[in-house]
């Protein structure tokens, strides 16, 4: 069952994620009629972390920003410790060890990009040797990536290739 969806740009909730006490935490804290802030603090957690939100693109540095902008619109807003624990609970519903392992492999991503951002370019034959063996490490975490999105689409399909309705599990 998803907890969470994104559609056109908002992130839309499956009623059980209220039953997550992680989340319910934030829905009843916030007493507005609307739940602005509740709605803006899910946002933050869902767009941060989920594997398919449009900004998972991003290394998570720079989602941040690009998150804090378009939905928290504050940028010295930072997530408190009822934030905090709603996004562990968050990764730790959503992983399997695929999607650790990939997490992992993005974060390892992460350091190349930011060597090669960096490198001495007077290291010409370690740029060149590296440059060759990046097409295998690009191919493999391409590769892991499209075998955690099966597996997610897996897990939210069922029997004869219907969607699982909200309240199915």
């Amino acid at each position: 069952m998803r907890l969470f969806d994104t559609v056109n740009g908002k992130v839309i909730m499956n009623p059980a994620s209220l039953w997550i006490p992680e989340f319910k935490t934030l829905w009843e804290r916030d007493e507005s009629v609307n739940k602005e802030n509740a709605v803006k603090e899910i946002s933050y957690v869902v767009f941060m972390y989920d594997f398919k939100s449009p900004y998972h693109a991003y290394v998570e540095r720079e989602r941040e920003v690009h998150i804090l902008k378009d939905y928290i619109k504050d940028s010295k807003w930072r997530p408190d410790k009822k934030v905090k624990a709603a996004i562990s609970k968050f990764k730790e519903l959503q992983h399997t060890a695929n999607s650790r392992l990939l997490e992992a492999a993005k974060i390892a991503a992460d350091k190349l990009t930011d060597y090669f951002r960096e490198i001495d370019s007077s290291s010409a034959n370690d740029i060149v040797r590296n440059l060759k063996e990046l097409a295998g490490v690009v191919k493999s975490l391409d590769a892991l990536e499209k075998q955690v999105q099966r597996e997610q689409l897996e897990a939210n399909m069922a029997r004869g290739g219907q969607d699982i309705g909200h309240f199915e599990s």
